[in-house]
Protein backbone atom coordinates (compact mmCIF):
# COMPACT_ATOMS: atom_id res chain seq x y z
CA UNK A 1 0.00 0.00 0.00
CA UNK A 2 1.08 3.76 -0.51
CA UNK A 3 1.42 5.76 1.97
CA UNK A 4 -1.39 7.56 3.24
CA UNK A 5 -2.62 11.64 3.31
CA UNK A 6 -5.08 12.22 5.97
CA UNK A 7 -7.97 14.19 5.84
CA UNK A 8 -9.55 16.47 8.48
CA UNK A 9 -12.50 14.43 8.33
CA UNK A 10 -10.14 11.27 9.23
CA UNK A 11 -8.00 13.22 11.47
CA UNK A 12 -11.22 13.79 13.84
CA UNK A 13 -12.56 10.50 13.65
CA UNK A 14 -10.79 9.25 16.75
CA UNK A 15 -12.99 11.72 18.56
CA UNK A 16 -16.12 10.74 16.89
CA UNK A 17 -16.11 7.38 16.70
CA UNK A 18 -15.87 3.93 19.09
CA UNK A 19 -12.18 2.75 17.56
CA UNK A 20 -8.90 4.46 16.87
CA UNK A 21 -9.00 4.74 13.12
CA UNK A 22 -5.12 5.66 12.96
CA UNK A 23 -4.39 2.68 15.28
CA UNK A 24 -6.15 0.56 12.46
CA UNK A 25 -4.52 1.88 9.49
CA UNK A 26 -1.29 1.35 11.09
CA UNK A 27 -1.94 -2.44 12.23
CA UNK A 28 -3.29 -3.39 8.90
CA UNK A 29 -0.82 -1.64 6.31
CA UNK A 30 2.59 -1.89 8.49
CA UNK A 31 5.39 0.32 7.05
CA UNK A 32 3.00 2.88 5.71
CA UNK A 33 3.94 6.36 6.34
CA UNK A 34 0.72 8.79 7.66
CA UNK A 35 1.03 12.24 6.41
CA UNK A 36 -1.07 15.07 6.64
CA UNK A 37 -1.12 18.73 4.51
CA UNK A 38 -0.59 21.65 6.91
CA UNK A 39 -3.71 23.52 5.48
CA UNK A 40 -5.38 20.08 6.76
CA UNK A 41 -4.29 21.13 10.62
CA UNK A 42 -5.16 24.28 9.58
CA UNK A 43 -9.14 23.05 8.63
CA UNK A 44 -9.07 20.79 11.78
CA UNK A 45 -8.17 23.58 14.11
CA UNK A 46 -10.92 25.82 12.79
CA UNK A 47 -14.14 23.11 12.44
CA UNK A 48 -16.62 22.99 15.00
CA UNK A 49 -16.14 26.29 16.80
CA UNK A 50 -12.57 25.32 17.06
CA UNK A 51 -13.35 22.10 18.89
CA UNK A 52 -10.41 19.83 17.68
CA UNK A 53 -8.15 22.97 17.93
CA UNK A 54 -5.92 21.72 20.54
CA UNK A 55 -7.12 17.33 19.77
CA UNK A 56 -5.63 17.25 16.08
CA UNK A 57 -2.15 18.56 16.88
CA UNK A 58 -1.84 16.59 20.18
CA UNK A 59 -3.05 13.69 18.06
CA UNK A 60 -0.28 14.26 15.20
CA UNK A 61 2.42 14.64 17.65
CA UNK A 62 1.60 11.78 19.64
CA UNK A 63 0.69 9.34 16.58
CA UNK A 64 3.79 10.25 14.49
CA UNK A 65 2.31 12.11 11.86
CA UNK A 66 4.27 13.97 8.87
CA UNK A 67 3.08 17.24 8.25
CA UNK A 68 4.03 18.00 4.53
CA UNK A 69 4.29 21.41 3.83
CA UNK A 70 1.50 22.45 1.13
CA UNK A 71 3.06 23.84 -2.10
CA UNK A 72 -0.65 24.53 -3.88
CA UNK A 73 -3.01 27.17 -3.30
CA UNK A 74 -6.77 26.97 -3.59
CA UNK A 75 -9.15 24.41 -1.47
CA UNK A 76 -7.55 21.72 0.79
CA UNK A 77 -9.82 19.28 -0.98
CA UNK A 78 -8.25 19.94 -4.77
CA UNK A 79 -5.04 19.42 -2.67
CA UNK A 80 -5.94 16.17 -1.91
CA UNK A 81 -7.17 15.12 -5.51
CA UNK A 82 -4.03 16.31 -7.00
CA UNK A 83 -1.71 14.49 -4.42
CA UNK A 84 -3.97 11.35 -5.02
CA UNK A 85 -1.99 9.65 -7.38
CA UNK A 86 0.97 9.64 -4.90
CA UNK A 87 -1.00 8.62 -1.88
CA UNK A 88 -3.64 7.21 -0.45
CA UNK A 89 -6.11 9.50 0.74
CA UNK A 90 -7.99 8.81 3.93
CA UNK A 91 -10.66 10.74 4.51
CA UNK A 92 -14.51 10.28 5.51
CA UNK A 93 -16.01 12.85 2.70
CA UNK A 94 -18.57 11.42 0.12
CA UNK A 95 -18.22 13.68 -2.11
CA UNK A 96 -14.26 14.00 -1.81
CA UNK A 97 -13.78 9.91 -2.13
CA UNK A 98 -16.14 10.52 -5.39
CA UNK A 99 -13.65 13.04 -6.71
CA UNK A 100 -10.75 11.15 -6.03
CA UNK A 101 -11.95 7.95 -7.78
CA UNK A 102 -13.01 9.74 -10.64
CA UNK A 103 -9.13 10.98 -10.91
CA UNK A 104 -8.19 7.42 -10.63
CA UNK A 105 -6.77 7.83 -6.85
CA UNK A 106 -7.69 5.27 -3.88
CA UNK A 107 -9.31 6.07 -0.92
CA UNK A 108 -9.76 4.64 2.46
CA UNK A 109 -12.73 5.66 4.90
CA UNK A 110 -14.31 4.67 8.40
CA UNK A 111 -17.17 2.70 7.68
CA UNK A 112 -19.92 2.48 10.49
CA UNK A 113 -18.34 3.97 12.69
CA UNK A 114 -16.15 0.52 13.67
CA UNK A 115 -14.57 -0.27 10.79
CA UNK A 116 -11.75 0.57 7.58
CA UNK A 117 -13.48 0.16 4.50
CA UNK A 118 -10.64 0.78 1.35
CA UNK A 119 -11.93 2.60 -1.83
CA UNK A 120 -11.46 1.90 -5.23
Amino acid sequence: MRDVLLDTSFLVAPFETSFHPLERLRDRHTGVQLCTLEDVIQEARSIRSGRYADSVPDLIDHSEIQVLETEGEGPVDDLLVELSDSFVVATNDRELRRRIDDAGGATVYVRSGDHLEQGP
